[in-house]
């Protein structure tokens, strides 16, 4: 078939229960059930921070307040994602979401479950390096950027959802 259909695959695999935004129906649960996976996804990563932080507190390390910002950015992001907007128009709704709109959303919620992926890796990555200085720099850097490429998605995302 074509790259929407991996997609599609894609997150039909990593989200228990996705049903492709198929039917409208289902549209908002699927929608609900993405955004739950990236969370919980989100969620293991800030765990994976705190407890780097209780490493980095019994080493007295320089890294210590770069990764609590980090994990405050998590929780924040975490909520986000949470509370985000639906990917469902009603009939009644100013922002009609159509079949083009729909896939670009699909698109980003692919992009953002990879993100997350990616982050609680580099978070646990961090945990890890704690004690090699040297390597924790460039990991706290790399789970930075990674932060940055998702928050970037997420408003990529509403920005669909409000009709931009």
């Amino acid at each position: 078939m074509g790259k929407e259909t991996l997609i599609w695959e894609k997150l039909e695999l990593v989200v228990p229960g996705f049903h492709g935004y198929k039917k409208k129906e289902l549209m908002r649960e699927d929608d609900r059930l993405v955004r739950a996976k990236a969370a919980e996804i989100l969620a293991g990563a800030r765990r994976e921070l705190e407890r780097a932080l209780q490493r980095c507190a019994m080493v007295n390390c320089n890294m210590l307040m770069a990764i609590e910002d980090m994990r405050k950015r998590l929780v924040m992001l975490e909520g986000k994602v949470k509370h985000a907007e639906a990917g469902y128009a009603g009939y009644f709704d100013r922002v009609k979401i159509k079949e083009k709109e729909l896939e670009k959303l699909i698109e980003y919620d692919a992009k953002m479950i990879e993100l997350a992926e990616g982050i609680r890796e580099k978070a646990g990555a961090i945990s890890g390096a704690v004690a090699d200085p040297s390597r924790l720099g460039g990991e706290v850097f790399a789970l930075d950027d990674m932060l940055r490429n998702f928050e970037e998605v997420l408003e990529g995302r509403s920005a669909i959802l409000r009709g931009e």
